[in-house]
C-alpha cells in the first residue's frame, strides 16, 4: 500500500508547470475573476453564485488536513503564476480510486496544452505515490476540447448519463471517464 498522504511529495514538476498544494494565499483577485466569468465556469458547476476572496479562502480551509481529498494550484514555471487548479476528490482509500477536476482559470493559459501536462502529472502522483488504481471524472459532452484533452492522457468512456445537465440550451449528456493504473502510461 502506498502513501495515503494525498499532499506528500510536492511540488510536481513538469515542463511547463508544477503543481503544489492550494493556500489560502492562492484567495486572489484574479482567482475570482475565474470563478465569476461564464466562459471559465462553462463547463463546470462553479460559476452558479458569485464568488469573492473571503468565499474562496473559505472555500480553500475545507480542504486543510483533509486525506479525502487532494486541492493543487497549477503554477507556471515561468514567472511562477498561478493559472489554475486540480483536484482529486474524493479519494476512496479503500477501494483505492478518486474522482479528478481540472480548472485552467487564467484566459491566457488555455489552448496551449497545460491540461494534459497538469493531467499526466496528477495521475502520475496518483498511481506512483499514492497507489491508487483507478482515476475518473465526468464531462459534459459538449466539453469537445476536455473529451480530446481526457483521452489524448488516457482516459476511455465507460458510461453516459443522459440529459443529466441543463445548459442555455437545453440539456447534455454526462460521459463518465477513467484510467486505471495498468493502463496509464505518463
Amino acid at each position: 500500500m502506498k502513501n495515503e498522504n494525498p499532499a506528500a511529495a510536492f511540488p510536481l514538476r513538469g515542463e511547463r508547470v508544477h503543481l503544489r498544494p492550494l493556500t489560502e494565499a492562492d484567495a486572489t483577485a484574479a482567482y475570482v475573476s475565474w470563478l465569476n466569468d461564464p466562459e471559465t465556469t462553462r463547463y463546470m458547476e462553479s460559476g452558479r453564485r458569485v464568488e469573492t476572496v473571503e468565499s474562496i479562502r473559505e472555500y480553500i480551509r475545507k480542504y486543510e488536513g483533509r486525506t479525502d481529498a487532494l486541492f493543487l494550484a497549477i503554477i507556471l514555471n515561468e514567472g511562477n503564476v498561478h493559472v489554475g487548479n486540480i483536484k482529486l476528490e474524493p479519494i476512496n482509500w479503500t477501494h483505492r480510486h478518486a474522482t479528478l477536476g481540472i480548472m485552467i482559470g487564467a484566459p491566457e493559459a488555455r489552448g496551449k496544452g497545460l491540461g494534459g501536462e497538469v493531467i499526466l502529472l496528477t495521475l502520475a502522483h496518483a498511481f506512483r505515490t499514492m497507489g491508487l488504481h483507478r482515476v475518473d471524472l465526468g464531462v459534459t459532452s459538449d466539453n469537445l476540447p476536455g473529451i480530446r484533452c481526457y483521452r489524448k492522457v488516457g482516459f476511455v468512456e465507460e458510461g453516459r448519463l443522459r440529459e443529466s445537465t441543463l445548459r442555455e440550451r437545453g440539456y447534455v449528456d454526462v460521459l463518465w471517464m477513467s484510467v486505471l493504473a495498468d493502463e496509464f502510461n505518463g
